[in-house]
């Protein structure tokens, strides 16, 4: 594995901790402004599935549809498991279905973002690798 594959994999398990954690996080009412839960979902979903995919494609020889299926199913089912675990009475969280189907949504804008960038993200890739073969 290359820097640059070291790089997003890092980020990418970096990003997935950091969700995961301020998702689990007690809240108490109020902490965040009125109607803006939902779109924070969707905005940090599509975060998770545009990094998620982006780190696939450097490990898989070709991005189809069935993986990119894939990939959408895991990360709706990544929002059910995170809504299902807010429902620990521990955690003080409230499971809400408006936010899994943001996550859902949210994981799908993630999958056409890429996308519209990875030709982009490859030639980011390639210059990457001729600076690692340089001496």
């Amino acid at each position: 594995m290359n820097r640059y594959q070291t790089l997003i994999r890092t980020g990418l398990i970096l990003y997935w901790l950091l969700l995961f954690t301020v998702t689990h996080i007690p809240l108490k009412k109020g902490t965040l402004p009125q109607g803006t839960d939902v779109p924070i979902h969707f905005i940090a979903y599509a975060g998770l599935s545009f990094l998620l995919t982006w780190w696939l494609s450097l490990k898989w020889d070709k991005l189809t549809l069935k993986r990119l299926i894939a990939v959408f199913v895991g990360v709706s089912l990544f929002g059910m498991l995170d809504e299902f675990l807010q429902g620990i009475p521990i955690l003080q969280r409230e499971p809400s279905l408006d936010d899994w189907v943001a996550d859902t949504l949210g994981g799908l804008l993630g999958i056409a973002f890429y996308l519209l960038v990875h030709k982009p993200l490859r030639r980011l890739m390639q210059n990457f690798q001729n600076a690692d073969k340089q001496p």
